[in-house]
């Protein structure tokens, strides 16, 4: 057994961490590259592929592996000044790919995705630094990473008429993605989720009362997204509006910023960096 084979085993039975990250199959090429370069702008670290979040070897099939060593190769030759080490070992009778990244020099940071985006690795997740963190590591001076540690909840109020719109049900699956490539400490609140015997409209407002974001999407204009949006208001919750493209605000919330979109996949892209500016607010940092 080679020294790196022995290398990955025990990262992998240290599990994920700072320098550490585990995904069961080779990412899309923009989520290679998030990870990639967040190792880089910090301190390093390995991407291990064929492995799941709890650090058990799932293992890839040899047609797999080759394309996850070619697609981590062709990602970080374009993405990083200088050569990666992309191989793939065999642990426990099972195939893994390992992509290992060095530290970018301090003259050479920081590494940018194609898309202009800025990457540093948190704790055990990587996640994109806001504007006034870029501003910061463009200049070459320090910033205080936003806290990771503080839960925020978010409130999702929305049509649920799914017999009239069988779409919403897109839309909220899209809500959850977006969220979810954020890896931030979001909670997404649905009233249709909450467990428990209660008088619908007192939970709602419980619910509001209890969460730190409200999301109100107008889609078909429920009348109740326009009472628990007037409620969260007047709780001085942070908002964000959403609507389908054609959708008709009323007078009291079209003036306020309203993120429109035409279907699920832009709605994914427009709610995370909402949710990214929401939760800066949060903590302060924004």
């Amino acid at each position: 057994m080679s020294d790196n084979v022995r290398d990955i085993e025990s990262l992998i039975v240290q599990g994920e961490s700072s320098s550490v990250e585990f995904k069961l199959s080779v990412p899309l090429g923009n989520a290679i590259a998030a990870n990639l370069s967040a190792f880089a702008n910090s301190s390093g670290g390995v991407l291990i592929v064929g492995v799941d979040d709890k650090g058990d070897v799932v293992g890839l099939a040899t047609a797999e592996a080759n394309q996850a060593i070619a697609e981590l190769r062709r990602v970080a030759s374009s993405l990083l000044p200088y050569p990666v080490e992309v191989r793939g070992a065999t642990v426990n009778g099972k195939i893994v790919v390992y992509a290992a990244i060095d530290p970018v020099p301090n003259h050479l940071r920081p590494v940018i995705t194609a898309d202009g985006r800025i990457y540093i690795r948190q704790g055990s997740t990587s996640r994109q630094l806001n504007k006034r963190e870029e501003q910061a590591m463009l200049r070459g001076t320090d910033f205080a990473p936003r806290p990771t540690d503080r839960r925020c909840r978010a409130f999702v109020a929305m049509s649920f008429r799914t017999e009239e719109e069988p779409v919403l049900i897109d839309y909220l699956q899209a809500m959850k993605r977006g969220c979810a490539r954020l890896s931030l400490p979001i909670d997404l609140v649905i009233i249709n989720n909450v467990e428990g015997d209660y008088e619908i409209s007192q939970e709602i407002m419980n619910q509001i009362d209890e969460c730190d974001i409200l999301i109100a999407d107008f889609t078909l204009s429920p009348r109740n997204v326009y009472f628990e949006l007037g409620y969260a208001r007047g709780k001085n919750k942070l908002i964000i509006q959403t609507a389908r493209h054609g959708t008709v605000l009323e007078f009291d919330v079209r003036n306020w910023r309203t993120a429109f979109y035409r279907n699920a996949t832009e709605l994914e892209e427009r709610i995370g960096p909402a949710l990214e500016t929401a939760y800066a607010r949060f903590t302060g940092q924004g």
